[in-house]
């Protein structure tokens, strides 16, 4: 297989530069002014070549101005929904006891703060009870009050639960647990009349208000995540819709398998459209600086809430959700817009994977190789860091075979950095050429090459190595009026 695929290789490269001989051969005969401006630029030593008009309009060649623009590094990731870990909770039976009413009993319910979602049965809260009524009979001493009051609280009762005891003044032997948030019951774990015990996890609730987006970025994009970056996140299921969030996690260790980090982004879910477990495509808009580095996102310097991400303060305060105290994102502050970045177009550049290459337009019919240093790619540029300025005219068309042109007359190109020994002449002119001479010579003939012309037989090109041919019987003779022309016997 790998003597094919070199075989194939091999034969293509052989092809392509047999097509560029045959083009810029069949061009006319360059005049006088231009075969000497042509060797003028070889005798610089500047690694330029010159094309004449006719050939620059047969190979279309096009080029386009250097100049800064806004650039913008576009990562288009996908990743997967799961739940806001921060308003996931557990609800736990604190007692040993019955279930005896089971008023949430599947899952996927919404439920409330505050609603009731099971009824147990427990002879250990008869006890509790009755010390809490002894406690309250006594004004002078509130010590057992408050005793018998805690244990409820641990028990997992309200408060609101506890004074209602003490306004019926009635032992009961159930407890009624009660939902800890709004959320949605994800997970069930017990069944009516099953027995419980203290730490028995009965349900689970998750709050789908805001749910986490995990993306998946390659180690080498990580350079371009910022924390608080928008991101724009699209579904299958609801084509056409956005939902945006932002960056406001980015995992501190990196998947051995995958070669990925983990990048956590906060979105809105009130509508309850996006749900856990369903993949996601994410578009990230990073705006590039002049040295090809993202810029800042925009939120640095402001105050957001550990559990609310979604929370932005240009001042301290405590959290508008769960009033915990704003913290400072990390970062310089500023809102300045990034400068430019020099800007080159993507179809200038030539890349051989190991360096990268424009051709610079000297002068209306002289071109020179330039190698370039580039950032990452934004749309149809790349902001360029070194080989080019501003102003600068480079090939964006017709590139390929103009390098291919390079290489013929023993320049320096992309696969040949310091050039080589021209394979076709002077330039199309014929005979032999090194970089920087002035003339060219037809190479001559070997005399071992210098065949004496056969006399024709009429079956030129079939001829077959007498040590290889096998004998052929002559045929049958017959008897013809007209004789058979010479050389053409069969």
């Amino acid at each position: 297989m790998k003597g094919k695929r070199l075989i194939i290789i091999i034969a293509t490269a052989v092809i392509v530069l047999a097509v560029a001989l045959s083009f810029w051969s069949s061009r006319p005969a360059p005049s006088a002014a231009e075969h000497q401006g042509h060797e003028a630029a070889h005798d610089k030593g500047e690694g330029t070549l010159h094309v004449a008009e006719a050939a620059r309009e047969r190979a279309a060649l096009e080029t386009a101005v250097v100049e800064r623009r806004d650039l913008k590094h576009s990562l288009r990731v996908f990743g997967k929904i799961d739940y806001n870990e921060t308003g996931l909770a557990t609800i736990t039976s604190r007692v040993e006891g019955y279930v005896e009413n089971l008023f949430v009993n599947f899952t996927g319910v919404e439920v409330k703060k505050g609603d009731h979602l099971a009824e147990i049965y427990s002879p250990d809260l008869a006890v509790a009870q009755r010390e809490l009524f002894l406690g309250s009979r006594d004004p002078t001493d509130k010590t057992l009050l408050a005793a018998a009051k805690t244990k409820l609280e641990r028990w997992g009762l309200l408060p609101e639960q506890i004074e209602g005891f003490l306004r019926e003044g009635k032992v009961t032997e159930r407890v009624t647990l009660m939902a800890p948030m709004d959320g949605t019951v994800t997970e069930k774990m017990v069944v009516q009349n099953s027995m419980v015990k203290p730490g028995e996890m009965l349900y689970k609730l998750a709050n789908l208000d805001s749910v986490w987006l995990y993306l998946d970025i390659y180690e080498y994009e990580l350079g371009m995540i910022r924390y608080g970056q928008e991101v724009a996140a699209t579904t299958e299921s609801y084509p056409g819709e956005t939902f945006t969030g932002r960056v406001w996690f980015i995992n501190p260790t990196l998947s051995e398998e995958t070669r990925t980090v983990k990048v956590i982004v906060s979105l809105d879910n009130k509508g309850r459209k996006l749900k856990p477990g369903m993949f996601v495509s994410a578009n990230v808009e990073v705006p590039l600086l002049a040295d090809g580095t993202a810029a800042s996102s925009g939120v640095e310097g402001r105050w957001s809430c550990p559990m609310h991400p979604q929370v932005l303060r240009d001042a301290a305060g405590p959290c508008p959700v769960c009033q915990m105290a704003l913290v400072q994102i990390p970062g310089k502050a500023g809102t300045a817009k990034p400068a430019q970045a020099l800007a080159i177009p993507l179809t200038a550049v030539l890349d051989s994977g190991t360096r990268k290459l424009v051709h610079v337009e000297v002068s209306e019919d002289v071109y020179r190789p330039v190698e370039v240093k580039v950032g990452p790619r934004s749309g149809d540029y790349y902001p360029v860091l070194e080989g080019v300025k501003e102003g600068d005219r480079v090939v964006v068309r017709g590139n390929f075979l103009l390098d291919s042109q390079f290489q013929i007359a023993g320049l320096p190109s992309l696969f040949y950095p310091k050039g080589q020994a021209p394979s076709a002449g002077h330039s199309g002119h014929g005979g032999t050429v090194t970089p920087g001479s002035k003339s060219a010579t037809p190479s001559p003939i070997p005399e071992s090459n210098n065949i004496e012309p056969a006399e024709p037989s009429g079956h030129e090109g079939m001829v077959i190595p007498p040590d290889k041919a096998a004998p052929v019987p002559p045929p049958p003779a017959k008897e013809t009026k007209d004789a058979t022309p010479p050389g053409h016997q069969h």
